[in-house]
């Protein structure tokens, strides 16, 4: 008797507009979803909402309709949730990030000046910009790593951010020199607008391929091929089954 293939991960990085429409697309994810929610976005997605202290125990109750939701306030708590993920001792199916930016803030109130309080009126120096880049670097690529065969756990890795639309192209809305090297750790980066169809339904457009007024990219073959430049009403359910064959070993 064969045993299912066991199906290929993705990551996908997702900017847009406010109010576009990213966090319910990043609650398509399969569950149990672990939701590092920074900005109180994910309260208001469809699907059971659990909150949850990763300090203590899962809840062996959660499905694959659950999105389980660390309210995180602090660097602290990215710290736990990253020694979870690296560990394997989890039931989650997928790792969202709501939202990049929020977390990024986050980091950088805590890499300012290490040892002591945050002072939001300091400067921040030029040896806190080289923290918070290495930190964010080595979060976002722990991030990636999620997806591969050789992760204790795989999961498929959502990250939300808004966009930096003072520029052309639009970018994913980060700070110092991760800004520059971000897109090209993920498999997907997706930025999302809504449109209107040829009968003029609202639908949520997102453009996988590059164009002269937003980033976005695409390495997965059989997603480019089933979609071209845009996904309409897209799904991350639907995506990773368009990834994934359907033969089994």
């Amino acid at each position: 008797m064969t045993a299912p293939r066991d199906y290929r991960r993705i990551s996908l990085l997702i900017h847009g507009w406010w109010g576009s429409g990213k966090s319910w697309l990043a609650a398509t994810a399969p569950g149990p979803r672990l939701v590092l929610d920074t900005e109180g976005g994910f309260y208001d997605t469809p699907g059971d909402l659990v909150v949850w202290d990763p300090n203590t125990p899962v809840d062996k109750a959660w499905t694959k309709d659950t999105s389980v939701i660390v309210d995180v306030q602090d660097w602290a708590a990215v710290e736990t949730v990253r020694g979870i993920l690296a560990s394997g001792d989890h039931p989650f199916e997928s790792v969202i990030v709501d939202s990049l930016h929020e977390m990024q803030t986050l980091l950088k109130r805590a890499v300012a000046t290490p040892g002591s309080k945050y002072n939001p009126n300091a400067t921040f120096e030029m040896q806190a910009w080289g923290r918070l880049l290495n930190n964010m670097g080595e979060f976002l690529r722990e991030l990636r790593d999620l997806t591969r065969p050789t992760a204790a756990k795989r999961v498929n890795v959502v990250l939300v951010s808004g966009t930096n639309d003072e520029v052309i192209p639009a970018k994913p809305l980060l700070e110092g020199g991760i800004r520059k090297v971000v897109t090209g750790f993920y498999d997907v980066v997706g930025y999302l607008t809504e449109a209107k169809d040829q009968n003029q339904n609202e639908v949520r457009v997102l453009a996988i391929t590059p164009t002269p007024l937003a980033v976005a990219k695409c390495r997965l073959h059989n997603l480019k091929v089933e979609h071209g430049t845009d996904i309409i009403n897209p799904d991350i359910k639907r995506m990773i089954l368009t990834v994934n064959p359907k033969e089994t070993k």
